[in-house]
């Protein structure tokens, strides 16, 4: 009747242990509950000696014992008598307390079914020795203790289950569309570590790892299929439930699709853009290219033609600056559509040097691949430092460095022009246009110039 009895688990073995032992008569017991590690915690005891009572049961909370050994070694299938009781031996040899002459105990394990639970002792000073009839009996308890414990777990396991599915429900709610990684993974560390109270949380998609809050000793990891390799998950938290192998797996499989769903995003907004720049390179090439074309071939007929010099000087301008639109249109029409790009980065600028009229140094320090899209950002920046180089600078040489290294690419370009301030360098979309290409790929870029003492901007881009 007491173990249907109760919501608490301690308080209902608790007072399971205190009517046994009014019935039977027993002086003196405890209850010890072990977890599948191997560590142990006293639930519940009843008529204890002052030894084992000392500093709140401590000689009942710490160490080991001969009993908590064998019931650890599967060597405790039955109820049996230990005849010496290594924490009542240590109560007097440090003096503790009294032990009211406990000497001995019987130790009873705790089962449901075959499943370990904990285990039962219980000693009498007028008992040298438990018979069989009365150990089967506190073994028949014994195994009622277990069914009830389990089925506590069971119900605790159920509760917990929910509240944990209740948070992965409001985690997912709290979800939004994100265009770049490492905001969302941000986002997402700060939010389940709020809601599940973890202390840290580790990410590692293919070659990056990101790391949010602190470690601790305590940690879980879970691996979901990514691409072409893992998603790994690393939580760190000063306890771990039951219940959160389901919860960390359902995070990883939704950190992983929604990783991948960024990337295709990016793919695509990446796509539509060459289109639209290859759409507008046709447009030109075959609109405005062709007009200017034939602007210049009129202006050369008329030129021959026309012997008033005024009128001719006036042509002669016209020809002029529709060669230098011409011109422009080119270039115009190449950096939308970089054709030279598919023979490499490095080629693809001195192509586009000589094509501004520029002498272009490359140097190449330390050797490592770039993404498509890293390379086409880098060139699409380059090209606009350039184009800066040929109109503001003065000069015509250009000096352009890369460096590889483990982490990242560092790219250097540097001319020795006139230079300029640029915190008051408010006109134009250049240097904005730069820094927000460089975003897109997780980027930095940074404009050192001051009048007079040329310009040189460094580009980190990283490739883990």
């Amino acid at each position: 009747m007491t173990l249907n009895q109760g919501e608490n688990l301690e308080d209902m073995l608790q007072a399971v242990l205190e009517t046994l032992l009014e019935t039977t008569g027993i002086e003196s017991g405890w209850i010890f509950l072990i977890d599948e590690v191997g560590q142990h915690r006293l639930v519940a005891a009843s008529g204890l000696p002052e030894g084992l009572k000392y500093q709140d049961c401590l000689p009942l909370k710490q160490g080991g014992c001969w009993c908590m050994n064998k019931y650890k070694n599967n060597e405790l299938p039955h109820a049996v008598n230990i005849m010496n009781c290594k924490r009542l031996e240590q109560a007097n040899l440090y003096n503790w307390g009294g032990t009211d002459n406990l000497e001995r105990h019987a130790t009873i394990p705790i089962r449901a079914g075959i499943e370990g639970l904990g285990i039962m002792n219980v000693a009498s000073a007028h008992i040298d020795e438990f018979d069989e009839t009365e150990l089967e009996l506190l073994e028949t308890v014994a195994y009622q203790m277990g069914a009830a414990v389990k089925r506590f777990q069971l119900f605790l396991q159920e509760q917990e289950r929910t509240m944990l599915l209740s948070k992965l429900g409001s985690y997912l709610a709290l979800q939004t569309e994100w265009s770049n990684e490492q905001e969302f993974l941000v986002h997402t560390s700060e939010t389940l570590m709020k809601l599940f109270h973890w202390s840290g949380l580790q990410v590692q998609a293919q070659e990056s790892v990101y790391n949010f809050g602190q470690r601790n000793r305590q940690q879980r990891k879970i691996k979901v299929g990514f691409k072409d390799s893992d998603l790994q998950l690393v939580v760190f938290s000063d306890s771990f439930s039951q219940g959160s192998t389901m919860v960390l797996q359902e995070i990883a499989t939704h950190l992983s699709l929604q990783l991948e769903k960024i990337e295709i995003e990016r793919r695509k907004q990446n796509i539509v853009r060459t289109e639209e720049r290859n759409r507008l390179a046709r447009d030109l090439h075959d609109s405005v290219n062709q007009l200017l074309f034939s602007l210049i071939l009129h202006a050369k007929g008329l030129e021959k033609r026309v012997k008033d010099e005024h009128i001719n000087a006036s042509i002669q301008s016209i020809h002029s600056l529709g060669t230098e639109a011409l011109k422009e249109l080119k270039q115009l029409i190449y950096q939308l559509r970089p054709e030279g790009l598919e023979f490499g980065l490095v080629a693809a600028i001195q192509k586009y040097g000589q094509l501004l009229g520029l002498v272009v140094h490359i140097e190449a320090k330390g050797l490592k691949g770039l993404t498509d899209e890293q390379e086409l950002c880098l060139w699409r920046v380059i090209q606009e430092a350039m184009n800066n180089t040929k109109k503001h600078s003065g000069v015509t040489e250009l000096f352009v460095t890369f460096q590889f290294s483990s982490e990242c690419v560092q790219v250097l370009i540097k001319d020795h022009g006139v230079g300029f301030k640029p915190e008051k360098s408010t006109t134009g979309i250049g240097l904005k246009t730069m820094a927000e290409r460089i975003k897109e790929v997780s980027g930095t870029v940074q404009v050192h110039s001051n009048a007079g003492n040329g310009t040189s901007i460094v580009i980190e881009v990283p490739t883990t």
